[in-house]
């Protein structure tokens, strides 16, 4: 299976990393600091860190193709922590240059990270969840989970502020580190909206949208096509779940309609329903179709970062009044 790995989405964010071939001492800071969160502060709230460690390395593994971990350790938890926290050696040709040498850690603790949410907000998937809910009373089973839920929130939240105390510009969200060079919005916007895509019912849209961002940050193109598919499956949720869809729908018009509709109790307003709609006219269907023999339509770099965040916005605010 392919793993969207962060080497793989930002190769060359570490290059101001690097000084003279070595690595800054603020980024093995930060290396010791997201190891000491793994390995002391969610150890308890996984019920197999071997497991989850050996999971997360052997994707890393595939990914780039070989292995980054040159001790005689057979332990998972003892090689991630080790490759975590290893220095770069100029001389050594395993470690490549000093950016890819960063580059690669940050995608073995995103990973870790990306295990360890997975195994908390999706435990019917693991075999490992259902071992830990054995004995135990449904009651007890909630507030357990519960529990260690919250103690990856809180993790979470420091991992972000060690990013912006290191000026590193990522967050971590849903399983990835993302780029994010604005404070307010990454509290403001992005930490609420993450984690209302937390629940499963969102799947689609929370696949969508980090399609967007990725193609955003790596230039691709369609980013903002795929925010607008985030943002219409939103919608179409919504309207599925208030048991408004017909089934005639021909596309986000008529979805938008059931929202506004004064017999379905107005759950968006009439000048909330012409902004959606006119995202969808003026947008999305221009550069959803082959143009023919007219002109490519193109977006700028501050367009599509505007319709990301816009459709950020309207995900959050849609969900929100469920």
């Amino acid at each position: 299976m392919i793993t969207d790995i962060f080497q793989k989405r930002y190769p060359g964010l570490f290059s101001s990393y690097s000084y003279r071939g070595q690595v800054t001492e603020e980024a093995y800071i930060f290396l010791r600091q997201g190891t000491q969160i793994i390995f002391h502060d969610l150890r308890s709230s996984v019920s197999d860190i071997g497991g989850l460690c050996n999971v997360a390395y052997q994707k890393l593994v595939r990914e780039l193709g070989y292995g980054i971990y040159q001790g005689d350790s057979e332990n998972p938890e003892r090689i991630c922590i080790e490759a975590l926290c290893e220095h770069y050696d100029l001389w050594n040709n395993a470690h490549r240059e000093a950016d890819t040498f960063l580059s690669i850690r940050f995608s073995l603790l995103e990973l870790l990270f990306g295990e360890i949410e997975n195994a908390l907000y999706k435990p019917n998937e693991s075999s490992k969840r259902r071992k830990f809910l054995r004995g135990r009373k449904p009651l007890q089973i909630d507030a357990d989970l519960e529990k260690r839920k919250e103690t990856f929130r809180t993790a979470v939240h420091e991992l972000n502020i060690r990013f912006r105390e290191a000026s590193i510009p990522l967050q971590y969200h849903n399983g990835l580190f993302q780029y994010s060079s604005d404070e307010l919005i990454a509290g403001q916007i992005h930490e609420p909206f993450w984690n209302l895509l937390k629940n499963t019912a969102w799947a689609n849209v929370d696949i969508d949208i980090k399609e967007a961002i990725d193609r955003r940050d790596n230039n691709g193109r369609d980013a903002a096509l795929y925010a607008l598919k985030a943002l219409e499956s939103t919608i179409k949720i919504i309207s599925d779940e208030k048991g408004w869809t017909t089934g005639n729908e021909r596309g986000a018009a008529n979805y938008i309609d059931h929202l506004v509709s004064s017999a379905n109790g107005r759950f968006i307003d009439p000048w909330e329903a012409d902004q959606l709609k006119a995202l969808y006219r003026d947008l999305r269907n221009p550069h959803g179709h082959g143009p023919g023999s007219a002109p490519q339509p193109t977006l700028s770099n501050h367009q599509q970062n505007w319709l990301i965040e816009c459709s950020m916005i309207w995900i959050k605010s849609l969900i929100s009044r469920m």
